[in-house]
């Protein structure tokens, strides 16, 4: 018995703990744009960037580190063709994990934005 609780518990922990991070993307068209180098993707947090642009979605990203969320991000604004992600948001939730009395503390990071081709 107490072996299928503490295995419980350990499963629990991993199901509660995902280490795969993961994207949502909203686009507000059906335009195909081809891909770019996610090295030359632009990251800001100002609500507009210089010369033209159209914006091609919104996207969230969650990760092991905040960089790795941005990371994430570009990559996946390359895949959709976008040259530019703004208004990122970043956002780290510090919580607890409590399992027979005992707290397991936990962070997840975040981040957010809308993507843009210039």
């Amino acid at each position: 018995m107490k072996n299928v609780l503490l295995l419980s518990i350990v499963c629990f922990i991993f199901i509660s703990y995902g280490c795969e991070p993961s994207f949502f993307t909203l686009t507000n068209n059906e335009d195909v744009y081809p891909a770019t180098q996610s090295t030359s993707i632009k990251v800001t947090t100002n609500d507009k960037i210089e010369g033209e642009y159209s914006e091609i979605g919104y996207i969230f990203s969650n990760g092991g580190t905040i960089n790795t969320c941005i990371e994430n991000l570009k990559l996946k604004t390359a895949e959709l063709g976008g040259t530019a992600v703004i208004k990122l948001q970043t956002t780290v939730v510090k919580s607890y994990l409590i399992i027979i009395f005992i707290p397991i503390p936990s962070v997840h990071y975040y981040a957010q934005g809308i993507i843009v081709k210039q």
